[in-house]
């Protein structure tokens, strides 16, 4: 592991770690605390107890629920199934692991978005994002899926406050950027879900959505030549990912 000013280019820390998959959350503690002491950063007493409290002590758990965001990722209902049995899968080896619930209530906001807008859907995609926040009222992880099923039952105002204290809390998180930039162009908020897919490109470079859709409100704005540029630089992603 590496740290790198992006800057000058200079080397300000690194460590070698050989150790068994069993210690990941150990390795990714001592990680963590290494990098702030390196950017002499000072945490908050929040910052702290998040670095203290791993999201899930269950090393299969966690590895179910990485598998579940990567299917999520490819943005298609068969992936997003696939997802959905990694999550459920996730929540049975720890049954309070608020992240795993957020997941899956991403996928049945997804599946109620694209191939099936019944209430049955909408309900469940409401009951695993308010499972998500009450097993864990700090995780963004959990208030971005809560915020994007509060968006999608039409409660706009707590949408809002929930994508807000999301990214406060993880300035760089995708999702909190991405659901919150979409929430803001079905409202017609153009210069808001513009802000918000730059963060969403700027969290996740790789992904192709962000570029896609924010070049139809750079459009709408009359950013002609941004619009065209996000196309190109989401279309060579797209492909890179299909293909």
């Amino acid at each position: 592991v590496q740290l790198i000013d992006e800057v000058n280019g200079f080397h300000l820390w690194s460590e070698r770690y050989d150790r068994q998959l069993v210690d990941v959350f150990a390795i990714q503690d001592e990680i963590a605390h290494k990098v702030v002491q390196s950017l002499e950063v000072t945490l908050s007493p929040a910052e702290s107890s998040a670095l203290r409290k791993p999201a899930t002590l269950d090393i299969q758990a966690y590895d179910c629920y990485m598998r579940g965001r990567k299917f999520y990722y490819e943005y298609s209902p068969r992936a997003v199934q696939f997802a959905i049995q990694m999550f459920a899968r996730s929540i049975e080896l720890d049954p309070n692991y608020a992240q795993a619930y957020a997941g899956l209530a991403d996928c049945w906001s997804y599946t109620y978005l694209y191939s099936d807008r019944s209430e049955a859907i909408r309900a469940q995609a409401d009951w695993a994002s308010l499972k998500a926040s009450e097993l864990d009222s700090g995780s963004a992880q959990a208030l971005a899926s809560r915020g994007l099923s509060l968006a999608l039952s039409g409660r706009n105002e707590d949408a809002d406050r929930a994508f807000d204290a999301a990214i406060r809390i993880a300035p760089d998180l995708f999702e909190a950027h991405y659901f919150y930039a979409r929430h803001c162009f079905a409202l017609g908020r153009l210069d808001r879900a513009v802000a918000q897919y730059e963060g969403a490109i700027r969290a996740r470079p790789e992904d192709y959505q962000s570029p896609l859709l924010v070049a139809q409100s750079y459009d709408v704005l009359g950013r002609h030549a941004d619009a065209a540029m996000a196309r190109k630089k989401g279309s060579a992603w797209r492909s890179a990912t299909w293909f």
